[in-house]
C-alpha cells in the first residue's frame, strides 16, 4: 500500500488544504516540526507545511484550502461541516490567544502585588514594631492606673476612719466641755 495514498487524518487535512499536491507529502516528521500552538498534533493543522497553512487569502477557508476559497478540490467535503471546521478552529485559536492574555495579565498582576508588597513590607514591620511598643506602654499604664486606683482606695478608707475619729473627738470634746 502506497503511504501517500493512505487515508488517515493527517492526509485527509493534507488533501483538503491543497488538492492540486497529490503527489506532494505534506506531513513532515514529529521531530522536525514546531507547532504553532502548544497544543497536540491531532487536533489541529499544525504539522502542515508553512505555505500551505499561511496562504495570501483573505478568507478563512481559502487559508485552510492553501489557495482560492472556492476551489473545486474541496468538493468532497460538505461546506456545513467545513465552514464548521473552519469556525472551530478560528474559536479554538481565539480562545488560546484569551487565555495567554488573561495568564500574562494575571502575571502582571502577580508582578505588581509582589513589587508592592516588598515597597510595604519594612514599613509594616515598622509599624508592627511600634505596635508593640505601644501595648506595652499601654500595659505598663493600666499597671500604674490599678496601683493609683488601690492607693487612692486606701486612702478613701483612711480619710474615712480619721474623719470617724474626728467626729468622736469633736462629739467628745463637746461633752467634757458641757461637763457631762
Amino acid at each position: 500500500m502506497d503511504p501517500k495514498n493512505e487515508t488517515s487524518p493527517n492526509a485527509a487535512d493534507n488533501q483538503m488544504l491543497n488538492p492540486n499536491a497529490e503527489n506532494e507529502d505534506l506531513t513532515l516528521p514529529l521531530e522536525s516540526i514546531q507547532p504553532l500552538h502548544k497544543r497536540s498534533a491531532s487536533d489541529s493543522l499544525a504539522f502542515v507545511k508553512e505555505p500551505y497553512w499561511h496562504a495570501p487569502s483573505s478568507s478563512a477557508q481559502g487559508r485552510l484550502l492553501g489557495g482560492a476559497a472556492g476551489s473545486s478540490s474541496a468538493s468532497h467535503m460538505d461546506p456545513k461541516k467545513l465552514k464548521r471546521l473552519i469556525a472551530n478552529r478560528a474559536s479554538a485559536q481565539k480562545s488560546r490567544l484569551r487565555r495567554v492574555e488573561y495568564v500574562d495579565k494575571l502575571e502582571k498582576k502577580a508582578e505588581f502585588l509582589e513589587a508592592t508588597a516588598s515597597l510595604v513590607s519594612p514599613r509594616v514591620t515598622s509599624e508592627r514594631k511600634k505596635r508593640m511598643m505601644l501595648l506595652k506602654e499601654n500595659a505598663e499604664l493600666k499597671q500604674k492606673i490599678e496601683f493609683y486606683d488601690k492607693l487612692l482606695e486606701k486612702q478613701d478608707a483612711e480619710y474615712k476612719a480619721l474623719k470617724e475619729e474626728r467626729d468622736l473627738l469633736s462629739f467628745t470634746n463637746l461633752l467634757i466641755q458641757e461637763g457631762i
